[in-house]
C-alpha cells in the first residue's frame, strides 16, 4: 500500500513538473523577441579570453535585458557591416550600443543616450610621445603629413571627421596605411613596432595593455577631426517594431541605479585621467536627457 501512494505521489509531481515546464515554455513562446547582435571588438564586445564577457556593451546588453522581462531575448554574433545590413532591411535586430550620427539615423532609430565617452583618436606606444610634441594640437592628417615613414594601422569605421581623413588619403591604396583584420592583429603589430600608431578608443588601449601585458603602454591621444566626447544609444532598426522597442528601452534607462552601472562598467575599462575628462560630459548627459534623475 505505501508503495502504491508513494509511485501516485510520484505520478502527481511529475504531471505537476511538467505541467509547470511546459507552462513557462509557452510563456517564453508567447514573449515577443529581441535578437540583440554583438561583435567581436574588444573591450566593446569581449567574446574570448580571460576578459570574457566583461566588455562595455556585454554590461550594457545584460542590463537592459534584465530591465526587459516582457521581451525574450536571443543573441547572435555578427560584425559591424552586418549590423548595418540587417538595419536596412529592417530586421527585427538591435544592439546594445551604436553612435547617434545623422548619417546612422537614417536606419536607426535610437535610444536616448545612457553614457558618455572620449571619441576616436591616436593610440601610440607612450615612449613616442616624445617624438609627436611638435605635432599639436594633433590631427590625423597631421600625422599623416609630419610622420610620413610611420605606419597607421585601421581596421574598422571610426565615425565622423576621422573616416573623412581616411577617405581623403585615399587609405585603401595609401602606403602609409595598413588594413588590419582585427585589433588584436593591430595591437600585436604594435607592441612588435610594425607599425607606429592606430585609431581608436581609450579603453582599447587600457584592454590590450592588460591582455598583452605591454611595458611600453599604448596611450589614447585625441584628435581635432572630431568631437572630444560622443553619447552611446541602443540601436534598432527604423521601423515600427524598431520603434515600439526603443520606446521600451527609453522607458528603463530612466533608472538612475543602471545608468551608474552602465558606467561603472565603462570605468573599469579607462584610466583616472580620462574618467576625470568624462566628469563634465556626463553631468550634462543627465541635465540634458535626465533631469528627473538628479
Amino acid at each position: 500500500m505505501k508503495f502504491v501512494v508513494h509511485a501516485c505521489c510520484i505520478l502527481f509531481f511529475s504531471m505537476a513538473f511538467y505541467s509547470a515546464e511546459g507552462h513557462a515554455a509557452d510563456n517564453t513562446k508567447s514573449r515577443p523577441v529581441i535578437t540583440w547582435i554583438r561583435w567581436d571588438d574588444p573591450p566593446i564586445f569581449i567574446n574570448s579570453g580571460p576578459f570574457k564577457g566583461l566588455g562595455l556593451l556585454d554590461n550594457v546588453e545584460a542590463l537592459v535585458q534584465k530591465a526587459l522581462p516582457k521581451y525574450q531575448h536571443n543573441r547572435t554574433d555578427g560584425t559591424v557591416p552586418r549590423v548595418l545590413k540587417e538595419a536596412e532591411r529592417k530586421a527585427e535586430v538591435c544592439n546594445a550600443g551604436w553612435l547617434d550620427t545623422a548619417e546612422w539615423a537614417k536606419v536607426f532609430y535610437f535610444s536616448k543616450p545612457f553614457t558618455v565617452i572620449p571619441s576616436n583618436g591616436v593610440l601610440l606606444r607612450e615612449s613616442r610621445l616624445k617624438d609627436i610634441r611638435n605635432l599639436q594640437p594633433y590631427s590625423l592628417q597631421k600625422f599623416l603629413d609630419q610622420k610620413p615613414n610611420w605606419k597607421l594601422g585601421v581596421g574598422r569605421l571610426y565615425g565622423e571627421g576621422i573616416d573623412d581623413v581616411l577617405i581623403k588619403n585615399n587609405y585603401l591604396k595609401n602606403p602609409k596605411i595598413v588594413t588590419i583584420t582585427t585589433s588584436l592583429r593591430v595591437h600585436q603589430m604594435i607592441a612588435s613596432d610594425r607599425i607606429q600608431y592606430t585609431l581608436g578608443y581609450p579603453f582599447e588601449a587600457v584592454y590590450y595593455n592588460k591582455l598583452l601585458d605591454i611595458q611600453d603602454s599604448v596611450i589614447h591621444i585625441p584628435l581635432t577631426d572630431n568631437r572630444p566626447f560622443t553619447n552611446v544609444v541602443v540601436a534598432c532598426p527604423k521601423s515600427p517594431w524598431g520603434k515600439k522597442i526603443i520606446a521600451d528601452v527609453d522607458k528603463v534607462l530612466n533608472n538612475k541605479e543602471l545608468l551608474e552601472h552602465i558606467s561603472d562598467g565603462v570605468d573599469k575599462w579607462l584610466t583616472k585621467e580620462d574618467r576625470q575628462r568624462l566628469g563634465d560630459p556626463r553631468r550634462a548627459l543627465m541635465k540634458k536627457y535626465y533631469p528627473n534623475l538628479l
